[in-house]
């Protein structure tokens, strides 16, 4: 018995993620595919497209066999929280063997490699990054720079030319890479044994909009960007498997979710924003001082990400900031039991399907949640050797995930009129 392993969000579930399924178990003869899916909101700092649980259905109805949701404190973080968080949560299961995950470059050797350097950088390597950010680069160039810079000294032995440095550097430019660089690093911290395993994404990428009529491949932010654009599935219809198209349009009053659903919600908590608040995830005093500057012209959430964007502080970040200001997610939240814990202390299980129920009841490192109503005390009875203070974080957690979905939940019924269970009342989908 395999069982493998994918970090995800689903935003929505389409032609690209059938195949990296499909594909995976291939490779793997893996007989069972356990998701890690970010809730309500998702890594870019956005709103999710619709609710969890209706992406959850759509990863089912394509051959995933649990889905569980990655807590919103790490869903909606950086590249490296987001990865170690889910691998954090796959490797204390204890029943998953493998880490499946897409990435442009589709080498899995170069890879490691990039991520043994980033694991274990020379001294210089952050006060270099450092040094390029204070001249105005976003993160990501300054990182890539500063690759340039410290891997060949830090392999004085290698004979690299410089073609092949920037062969290396150009991985660094791609998001999928980026991210799988990521989880490679996390397998390491948390000493897992996950055997990785990478497919090459064959769409135009993550934040390409464009659709691949020939292939009918197209990244997510592709199908939600045509869609909003032609206001129909009839435009993105061969890019979704047809049981996720069938289930949109039986669903139609579930999305779509934007950043401007939340525009009076935000102003209402930047018009709060106060010296307390710089513990922010995420926010640094220039960006504090800039929404105190700029919050006088505020129109609506995605302009006022555009006016307080700089070189230096690209739309992601600053949609990371706003949602962590909205969520009330701190510094402190990132790690709440200082590596007493597992990092994801807890599994909350969003969906499943029933001929996979028995490895729901196999021994676990971590509670698995199936009522959220009994979330805190399932973490009680858990944990309860553990000293309190250490109890009260996970328990924190964990409630700001129920905080972040009542509140999309009642942003979703309000905007497109489909009440829906408070999060409290959710059930587990499951797959007969």
């Amino acid at each position: 018995m395999k069982t493998l392993g994918i970090i995800a969000e689903y935003n929505p579930f389409h032609n690209g993620h059938l195949y990296q399924i499909q594909k995976a178990k291939e490779l793997t003869n893996a007989d069972c595919v356990v998701i890690v899916m970010s809730g309500d909101f998702v890594q870019r700092g956005t709103p999710a497209w619709t609710d969890k649980y209706l992406r959850t259905k759509m990863a089912l109805l394509n051959q995933a066999d649990l889905v569980f949701e990655m807590p919103v404190v790490y869903a909606s973080s950086s590249a490296e929280t987001f990865a170690l968080a889910g691998v954090s949560l796959l490797n204390s299961l204890g029943f998953v063997d493998m880490l499946c995950f897409g990435s442009e470059c589709g080498d899995l050797l170069k890879l490691q490699d990039i991520a043994t350097f980033m694991q274990h950088p020379p001294k210089d390597f952050y006060q270099t990054i450092t040094s390029y950010t204070a001249k105005g680069f976003s993160f990501p160039l300054a990182r890539k720079k500063a690759f340039l810079d410290c891997y060949k000294t830090s392999n004085p032995d290698t004979t690299q030319t410089s073609d092949f440095l920037n062969e290396y550097a150009s991985i660094l430019d791609d998001p999928n890479n980026i991210l799988a660089i990521e989880y490679l690093k996390a397998i390491q911290t948390c000493n897992s044994p996950l055997k990785p395993v990478t497919i090459k994404r064959s769409d135009a990428g993550y934040h390409n909009t464009d659709l691949n009529a020939q292939m009918h491949l197209a990244s997510a932010s592709a199908i939600r960007q045509n869609f909003f654009d032609s206001h129909t599935l009839t435009q993105v219809q061969s890019y979704l498997p047809a049981s996720v198209y069938q289930l949109l349009q039986k669903k139609n009053n579930r999305f779509p979710i934007t950043e401007n659903d939340f525009s009076d919600l935000l102003y209402y908590r930047l018009c709060h924003l106060n010296e307390s608040d710089k513990d922010i995830l995420d926010l640094s005093d220039e960006l504090f001082f800039r929404i105190k500057k700029e919050l006088s012209s505020y129109t609506d959430y995605r302009s006022f990400i555009e006016k307080i964007k700089t070189k230096q502080y690209t739309y992601t970040r600053i949609s990371r900031v706003l949602l962590h200001l909205l969520l009330d997610i701190r510094q402190t939240d990132i790690f709440p039991t200082q590596g007493l814990i597992p990092f994801v202390p807890y599994a909350r299980l969003l969906g499943f399907s029933k001929a996979k129920s028995s490895y729901l009841r196999q021994e676990t490192k971590i509670p698995i949640i199936t009522k959220p109503a009994d979330g805190v005390s399932q973490i009680c009875d858990f944990y309860e050797s553990s000293d309190s203070s250490l109890l009260q974080a996970v328990c924190a957690l964990y409630e700001k995930d129920l905080f972040a979905s009542n509140l999309y939940q009642r942003v979703q019924s309000r905007v497109l009129s489909c009440p829906l269970n408070d999060e409290y009342r959710q059930k587990p989908v499951m797959l007969s």
